[in-house]
């Protein structure tokens, strides 16, 4: 498996925590999540690598919450 795959948007939740796939869209407009390409019509995939990335910044984030409280 490569970081750079396209995955499909329910991995993407899974690899963030397992929420539903609107929570991702929420996230994709807020800017926290790596809006999704469509190869063709009806598919939508995201980078496993910036799905990663974006995980990464919520756990950080989430760290530097605890220290602060």
């Amino acid at each position: 498996m490569h970081d750079d795959e396209l995955i499909t948007i329910k991995e993407a939740c899974r690899l963030l925590g397992g929420f539903h796939y609107a929570t991702y869209y929420r996230g994709v407009a807020r800017g926290d999540f790596p809006a999704p390409v469509h190869p063709s019509p009806g598919i939508s995939r995201v980078s496993r690598q910036e799905v990663l990335d974006a995980r990464a910044r919520i756990i950080a984030g989430a760290r530097k919450t605890a220290r602060a409280a």
